[in-house]
């Protein structure tokens, strides 16, 4: 069963607009874990952090807000 993966939040890293932070909520199937993988660029390198939830909602970060926000906001149209 195929990963799944939807993102909530994405930066500039800068200096360059390819430089970026962007970050996911992801449930992998296999193992019923699900967490949130930070994926950075930048210029000549690129990386990858996996953080557990309980982990990642105890940094104080515009992510951490965003994921909150995805999460519980009321819909308009709800």
């Amino acid at each position: 069963m195929a990963t799944i993966q939807r993102e909530f939040y994405r930066s500039a890293r800068g200096p360059t607009p390819a430089d970026e932070d962007c970050w996911c909520l992801v449930f992998a199937p296999e193992t019923s874990r699900l967490f949130v993988r930070h994926v950075w660029q930048v210029t000549g390198h690129s990386g990858v952090d996996e953080f557990e939830i309980a982990e990642f909602l105890e940094q104080q970060s515009g992510a951490r807000d965003a994921l909150i926000d995805d999460l519980f906001r009321v819909h308009a149209d709800a």
